[in-house]
């Protein structure tokens, strides 16, 4: 079954630029620790360019993020579904149980962006 996955780089751009402000760098000071040029990393960021697989990694490390990250929405509501569900942490409980547990990441079979609600929205609703 053939996939056909569409990436939005200014999105992605957006991303990378919002972990390189966590942690107070400027483009330049972020590119210094890769083999980018602080030119090239604006460009990334604003999604004007695209970047190999190699300069993705590179910013990955330098940011502390991963692929992930950088090109999928949700990624740590993913790997918290995995942690919860695929890692066998529920296994004693019941469908139940798992239900209530999962509601926080999952709504309506849907990640909890993909229902309209934002991140912030679901922070407030947790215990």
């Amino acid at each position: 079954m053939e996939r056909n996955i569409v990436i939005d780089f200014k999105v992605a751009g957006a991303r990378i630029r919002n972990a390189r402000q966590r942690l107070g760098l400027t483009q330049e000071k972020a590119a210094e620790r890769t083999t980018l040029t602080g030119q090239y990393w604006s460009l990334l960021e604003t999604g004007r360019e695209r970047g190999s697989i190699n300069t993705y990694l590179q910013i990955a490390a330098t940011l502390d993020v991963t692929l992930d990250d950088i090109f999928y929405e949700d990624a740590q509501m993913l790997r918290v579904r995995i942690v919860l569900f695929q890692d066998g942490f529920l296994g004693n409980c019941t469908d139940g149980e798992k239900a209530i547990i999962s509601e926080p990441c999952w709504h309506g079979g849907q990640l909890w962006s993909e229902t309209g609600r934002s991140k912030d929205t679901l922070a407030t609703l947790q215990p």
